[in-house]
C-alpha cells in the first residue's frame, strides 16, 4: 500500500532540525570507526597496507579485542600529510 504524504515546510525544518540534533549526539556519526577492510577500501589499497601503516605508527588503530579499528578521521589526516 503506497500512501501519499504531504510536508509542510515547517515539517521539513522540523526533521532536518532532529536529524542534526541526533547527529551531535553521536547517532550517526560523522567520524566511524572502519575495520581493516573498509579503512583499505577508504584509502584504496590493499589490507596488509593498513597494517603496514599501522605497524610503524603511521596510522594510529584503535582495538576491539584482536581486531583493529581505525576513525575516518585518521586516514583523512594521513592522506593529507601525504599529499
Amino acid at each position: 500500500m503506497n500512501v501519499a504524504v504531504s510536508l509542510s515546510e515547517e515539517d521539513v525544518e522540523r526533521i532536518a532540525q532532529r536529524v542534526v540534533a541526533l547527529s551531535a549526539d553521536g547517532h550517526g556519526s560523522r567520524d566511524p570507526w572502519l575495520d581493516v577492510d573498509e579503512a583499505a577500501e577508504y584509502l584504496r589499497c590493499s589490507r596488509q597496507r593498513i597494517y603496514d601503516l599501522a605497524s610503524t605508527g603511521r596510522l594510529a588503530a584503535g582495538k576491539d579485542g584482536r581486531r583493529s579499528l581505525f576513525r575516518r578521521s585518521v586516514l583523512d589526516t594521513y592522506l593529507e600529510e601525504e599529499a
